[in-house]
């Protein structure tokens, strides 16, 4: 398995909305982790000594892989990849995209 790298779109206010993230956690001059998160509104719910210091939500991140549907690599059921849908919470209820 090959590693690529992942630009992600780091926010670094807290977040507006309640819900799970994949986060930044540092702790100190070059020590830190990533990890998901859940935001309550006011704190990240953590047990980390460290400070979250960029978080991206769910969805951002998901439409940053491209990432292929178990057993596509076997031809058993097709190639099918993952669809980007837009991270834009002003219409939840919009259509998906085709």
């Amino acid at each position: 398995m090959n590693n690529l790298p992942i630009k992600l779109n780091w926010k670094y206010k807290q977040p507006s909305l309640l819900g799970l993230y994949f986060v930044a956690v540092k702790y100190g001059e070059g020590a830190g982790v990533y990890d998901f998160l859940e935001w309550d509104g006011k704190k990240w719910n953590t047990n980390y000594a460290g400070e979250v210091v960029a978080y991206v939500d769910l969805q951002d991140f998901k439409n940053s892989l491209e990432v292929e549907w178990p057993g596509a690599d076997s031809g058993a059921r097709g190639k099918q990849k993952s669809k980007k849908i837009s991270s834009d919470d002003s219409e939840p209820w919009s259509p998906m995209p085709e």
